[in-house]
């Protein structure tokens, strides 16, 4: 049997990916909101997919609870991909009056607080690499890698603006079960420590 794999939010069908997303569509296997995966057990996928999901939680609660959600249901060494606006490269940008034109502003604009189209298209929360490592490393995700590109979908975690990719696209590992505590810790590195 092929190991599972989640994309959470995902907007196309991919063979040998199951999605998961809170409005019913052809595509969507899964219809429910990803702060709660009860319906699947510990350990269920061996690669979990979220690209522009994080920033639509609250950062309090809802964030670190997503997380730890999709760290649950990673199997031991699984690994979780995920994208989301930068905030350093999108308030870059919104800065950039001698390069983009008002009309370009405002879309950099909605590219932080969200398109606004319904009720789940709001940003609630910007993220950049150091934030989201802390917030990785506190749901017990090691191994954090930076790339430049998934390359699994052609999906907003490849948006570029004035040829400006304005994604944080990170790798992230569970750690495999024969990996001590200790070690986990000692691989999750020393994060700052992101409080409200």
């Amino acid at each position: 049997m092929n190991p599972r794999k989640l994309h959470i939010g995902g907007a196309q069908a991919r063979t040998g990916w199951e999605v998961l997303d809170v409005r019913a569509a052809a595509h969507v296997q899964h219809v429910g909101d990803a702060l709660d995966l009860a319906h699947f057990a510990d350990g269920t996928f061996a690669e979990i997919y979220a690209s522009h999901v994080l920033e639509h939680f609250d950062y309090v609660e809802a964030l670190p609870r997503a997380l730890a959600e999709w760290h649950r249901a990673l199997a031991p060494g699984g690994v979780l991909r995920l994208s989301v606006p930068d905030i350093d490269i999108l308030a870059h940008l919104l800065l950039q009056r001698h390069v983009l034109d008002v009309n370009q502003r405002f879309q950099v604009m909605r590219m932080i607080f969200g398109g606004q189209t319904h009720a789940h298209d709001h940003h609630r929360v910007g993220l950049n690499q150091d934030f989201m490592a802390a917030y990785l490393s506190r749901a017990g995700f090691v191994n954090l890698q930076r790339v430049s590109r998934h390359g699994l979908f052609a999906d907003t975690s490849e948006t570029v603006v004035l040829g400006t990719p304005i994604s944080l696209n990170i790798v992230a590992h569970k750690a495999p079960l024969s990996l001590p505590a200790a070690t986990a810790a000692q691989a999750r590195g020393a994060a700052p420590e992101v409080t409200a």
